[in-house]
């Protein structure tokens, strides 16, 4: 059979890992791969996608905030080919019922994809777990399959299908799935399980090897929602990455949990190459950060930051605006005491309430309760990048504060980083 995946435009570079894993499946199946990474590759789009002509399948890989782009690209699909269109993504296994009832796709595939593309290649729809499909003019679904247990027996990613590299400069790397925490906001119990399933330290140091052989790659950044959430594994792993001498630089730009690290295993890190780490933060109103429930305190923020600096890694911060019990004022206290942290940046968004979430829940109830509406879909949301979009608002938030709150966090706090961003920033501010 012959796949062609497709990464739609987003809102920062980096390459697909989903993507990488699922055409690595497939190869191995013995079928055809290609991946269009418009992601990391603009331009050309029309004869880039004559690739989907005699494709027997196009499968897209979207987030929320690809959501425009992708449904752009399913028309120009359609009309260039007579292949079966699949979606996968976080946004999918989020919104999929709605999302096939009201766009032209054959199949959603919900969470984990490896087992279940390559059973869409061999099975009939009705026997695979895990999707969403159209039989005629039913809908029908098979529900959520089982999580992956063992993640050390799925092949490595393969990027050596994409259409957009040929070195990788910053290799990305995913070395455990799943989170069991309870963060309000987060929807990632929801994408990739609660049930934590890590790689080993071993299978982990493969991978690098073969990337470094094959993408000539100088360095690396984990991806995962809960790295350190064995610490005895993430010593092995620095340990076996000083022993092999693979001379690569690493940072942990998605987060670590504060609660979650001690000062061997950070100069452990130091010592085997790690140079940058993110927390998540959220807010330094003690209130606000108690209502969220990620499970550690705001102390324990405080006592990361100072070890990690003492380790000599440079430590990022995240920061919500429009959290449940957060107003202007508190953003705002916020952004008075980030400056005594010594964080290297302070990086924004609006909260964007996503549907499972308790967030989602608060919300609708102050919205019965006539103390907050929503402006837009939540689909509308972003909760990274320079787009500022509240899709809600609270009668002790309004939108326009939230904009402006975010406008001069980030202007404060990320400085050089959006200089292209600066003048139109400046008008909307003067507004």
């Amino acid at each position: 059979m012959k796949f062609v995946f497709i990464d739609p435009k987003g809102l920062t570079s980096g390459l697909n890992t989903g993507l990488g894993y699922l055409s690595a499946v497939l190869l191995k199946a013995g079928h055809d791969v290609k991946v269009i990474d418009f992601n990391n590759k603009q331009g050309n789009e029309n004869s880039r996608l004559s690739n989907c002509k005699d494709a027997d399948f196009v499968g897209i890989s979207i987030k929320s905030f690809t959501l425009d782009t992708s449904l752009q690209l399913i028309k120009k699909i359609r009309q260039i080919s007579s292949a079966k269109i699949i979606v996968g993504g976080p946004h999918i296994t989020l919104d999929g019922m709605n999302f096939i009832k009201e766009n032209d796709v054959d199949v959603c595939v919900l969470g984990e994809g490896e087992e279940t593309i390559k059973e869409i290649a061999e099975k009939n729809l009705r026997e695979i777990k895990g999707i969403i499909y159209r039989e005629g003019e039913k809908i029908l679904t098979t529900g959520m399959r089982e999580w992956i247990t063992d993640i050390d027996k799925i092949p490595f990613p393969d990027y050596s299908v994409f259409d957009s590299i040929k070195n990788i400069k910053d290799y990305p790397i995913v070395t455990s799935r799943g989170c069991p925490y309870n963060c309000t906001y987060c929807s990632v119990c929801n994408v990739i399980g609660r049930k934590w399933r890590a790689r080993s330290p071993e299978n982990i140091i493969e991978e690098l090897k073969e990337a470094k052989r094959k993408y000539n790659i100088k360095e690396f950044k984990v991806l995962d929602d809960n790295f350190t959430l064995d610490l005895e594994r993430v010593k092995k792993f620095c340990d076996l990455l000083i022993k092999e001498n693979l001379n690569l630089k690493w940072s942990c730009p998605n987060g670590i949990r504060a609660d979650r690290l001690d000062m061997e295993m950070l100069l452990k890190m130091k010592q085997s190459g790690c140079y940058s780490i993110s927390l998540g933060i959220e807010s330094l109103d003690e209130d606000v950060f108690d209502s969220i429930n990620k499970g550690e305190k705001l102390d324990d923020i405080i006592n990361a930051i100072k070890m990690i600096k003492k380790a000599g890694i440079e430590v990022n911060g995240f920061f919500i605006i429009g959290l449940p019990g957060s107003t202007y004022e508190k953003d705002k206290e916020t952004m008075k005491k980030i400056k005594g942290l010594g964080l290297k940046y302070a990086s924004w968004g609006i909260l964007v309430p996503y549907p499972g979430t308790k967030v989602w829940e608060w919300l609708q109830s102050e919205i019965k309760n006539g103390n907050a509406k929503m402006l837009s879909d939540w689909k509308k949301g972003f909760h990274i990048g320079f787009r500022p979009k509240p899709v809600f608002e609270t009668k002790i938030y309004p939108a326009k504060k939230m904009i402006r709150a975010y406008y001069i966090a980030n202007i404060k706090f990320l400085g050089w980083k959006i200089i292209p961003y600066a003048l139109k920033i400046f008008f909307k501010s003067l507004k």
